[in-house]
């Protein structure tokens, strides 16, 4: 298991292979998107990203889309064959991004989560992001969104 920086190659890989509770999250966060459009975007989007290699393809994207000098939204696709220690592998290297992210500068990192997503709301939590609130009725098609954040103390 290896990281990468992120190529269009890489994200059209997972965008094609997302699991289906990717691809229903993005849906209600993002309205109709077709995988290539979005595997484009997240590659050409301002921040860092990477895709997480498992044997001989990338199962994982994710990254930092910075959206201003001082915060940037944290984003996450994978593939249904991700293997559990791949997902701790993950989960370190977030961990390490987001520390060397708010060492660099940024205030404030954010992410979105489907509010009938409990295991993606354990592994933003895991991550060191608090629930700030609730969007109601936020998604495409009325689905509540959970919003979370991360603060630098040391700026704010």
């Amino acid at each position: 298991m290896t990281f990468r920086q992120l190529t269009l190659a890489d994200a059209l890989v997972v965008a094609l292979g997302m699991r289906q509770e990717d691809r229903a999250c993005l849906a209600a966060l993002l309205g109709t998107c077709n995988p290539e459009t979005f595997a484009h975007n997240r590659w050409t989007s301002a921040g860092a990203a990477w895709s997480l290699w498992q044997a001989d393809r990338p199962v994982a994207i994710l990254g930092l889309a910075q959206h201003t000098e001082w915060a940037a939204t944290a984003w996450l696709i994978t593939t249904p064959t991700i293997t559990p220690q791949s997902w701790r592998k993950l989960l370190r290297h977030a961990r390490k991004v987001r520390v060397n992210a708010l060492a660099s500068g940024l205030s404030r990192i954010e992410c979105s989560v489907l509010a009938t997503w409990p295991k993606a709301r354990r592994f933003a939590e895991q991550l060191g992001f608090e629930l700030e609130g609730v969007r109601r009725a936020a998604g495409r098609d009325g689905e509540d969104v959970l919003l979370f954040g991360i603060i630098n103390r040391a700026s704010a």
